[in-house]
């Protein structure tokens, strides 16, 4: 594939979003499928001690992710603004200063973790005697992996730019289905967590040869290295720099409510309120996999000057919209039913206002990726991180006085009350960054409230039959109204 070439699918993928995201989405299911088999396979050829150590190995892998520094996604805006007007060598020279940036960071992260490697075996793990030297030889695999996969990750980062979602998919399926695959067929010859891990460092080597590989075809000029320009190491720097601030602060939210409940309540508590987040929040796997799209479209239709920018903004939140609205809806309504048939009437009695209050926030939530992707994708990371740095120590405070107050539904309020507010103050982040005369806080408010009001009579009808008319109802006629109302078509804009 010739850049020009690249180029062309670039313009192809702009009219492929839906296309996109449900590769996106294969790329996330399809691997959870995988590891449902393998799992309890491994976990009888490991032993229950050895599977934790493995468990604690792709925990780790995922945690040090962080060490790219969001210059992965960085990478994907910079090359998303430059794919359609950068000369081949500007665009290398942008994904070669990127690369050679993550590659440092993960480097010194695995020295780290090499260093580290005894003191978190023999005292911070509690991993038995008998098997510490396995653990320290599968954390020393760990460590060489590191700078593979940060890698890895920014060269998906460029082909996200170019929107070769497909190639990225049909990348990243195989290598997470032999992330289960490799550690199992070691185990046929040898339980060994040392040789796990090296199995998994394989896997990562594989994957990162292929991701190199795709990158050279779609931009030739990748094959001649080029030292990294200063200028753009402080540009890409400034942009992930502010994405790690709330790619920490995010997840210590998402975990936050559990670890107070935990330290206020008891760990019954903790399972009456976890298992129904655990459940609706699997929602967002589908706004997520929209957003990894809309991201690049969102970054060179800004750079360009933003005028499809609205509509494809409006587009979209009628697209999560109608897929989340009635999903949730029905959660609303047949909470304590669906539960009760799952778990037993008496954690449904303790969990269905809990799950209720919840699903309304995943509502919310949904919508609000989509302004947080416009705003990120505007250049204003620096936005979103100063406003998860505010919220967190408010919600902590918010936590701590609902929980009192009003028990696991009162933390379920709170973060559903976090989220909300989050969402707003994000539409009048997407606004502010806009291009003049677009109309963005009224209409995505709108949808919000709307959504939200549309849940009530759900949750508090007490028949099981006239819930499910309003239900059905719902969910079938306002995600119309609104796909109507909000839905702007975009024209094909001439060939260059």
């Amino acid at each position: 594939m010739q850049f020009m070439s690249a180029r062309h699918t670039l313009a192809d993928a702009k009219r492929s979003l839906v296309g996109n995201t449900l590769w996106n989405l294969a790329g996330t299911f399809l691997p959870l499928l995988i590891g449902l088999v393998a799992v309890p396979l491994l976990l009888r050829s490991l032993g229950i001690e050895r599977f934790g150590m493995l468990s604690l190995i792709w925990m780790l892998t995922g945690y040090f992710g962080l060490l790219d520094l969001g210059l992965g996604r960085a990478l994907t805006k910079l090359v998303a603004e430059q794919a359609e007007h950068a000369r081949d060598d500007d665009l290398s020279l942008a994904v070669w200063t990127g690369l050679g940036m993550m590659s440092a960071f993960g480097i010194a992260g695995a020295v780290a973790l090499v260093v580290a490697a005894e003191p978190l075996v023999h005292g911070l793990l509690n991993v038995p005697e008998v098997l510490r030297q396995e653990a320290v030889g599968a954390i020393w695999f760990l460590a060489f992996s590191l700078p593979v996969a940060i890698a890895a990750t920014g060269m998906r980062g460029v082909m996200e730019g170019l929107h070769l979602f497909r190639l990225v998919n049909l990348i990243r399926i195989p290598l997470a289905a032999l992330t289960f695959l490799a550690p199992l067929a070691v185990t046929m010859v040898t339980p060994d967590l040392a040789a796990v891990s090296a199995s998994l460092l394989g896997v990562r080597l594989l994957g990162l040869i292929a991701h190199w590989v795709a990158c050279v075809r779609a931009v030739p000029g990748l094959a001649r290295a080029q030292r990294p320009d200063r200028l753009l190491f402080r540009r890409l720097l400034a942009f992930g720099g502010w994405l790690t601030v709330t790619n920490v602060v995010g997840p210590l939210m998402t975990y936050l409510d559990r670890f107070v409940i935990g330290a206020l309540a008891n760990l019954a508590a903790v399972a009456y309120y976890a298992t129904p987040y655990d459940f609706v929040t699997k929602l967002l796997v589908i706004p997520f996999a929209l957003t990894a799209v809309l991201f690049p479209m969102f970054s060179g239709a800004l750079a360009r000057g933003g005028v499809e920018s609205a509509a494809l903004m409006t587009r979209s939140l009628a697209a999560v919209f109608a897929v989340i609205f009635p999903a949730v809806m029905f959660a609303v309504a047949f909470s304590r039913e669906g539960l009760g048939l799952w778990l037993g009437e008496d954690f449904a009695s303790h969990s269905f206002r809990v799950l209720q209050w919840l699903a309304a926030g995943v509502l919310v939530n949904s919508m609000a990726l989509v302004p947080f992707t416009f705003v990120q994708g505007a250049g204003r990371p620096d936005w979103v991180a100063k406003l998860h740095l505010l919220e967190f120590p408010l919600y902590f405070l918010g936590l701590w006085w609902m929980l009192d107050v009003a028990g696991i539904a009162g933390a379920a309020i709170t973060w559903t009350i976090r989220v909300t507010v989050d969402a707003l103050v994000l539409v009048w982040m997407a606004h502010r960054t806009a291009p003049a005369g677009i109309r963005l806080p009224g209409q995505l408010a709108l949808v919000i409230v709307l959504g939200l009001a549309a849940l009530l009579p759900a949750a508090l009808i007490d028949s099981a039959l006239v819930r499910g008319l309003v239900a059905f109802t719902s969910a079938i006629v306002l995600p119309a109204l609104l796909w109507k109302r909000f839905y702007v078509p975009t024209h094909a804009r001439p060939a260059e």
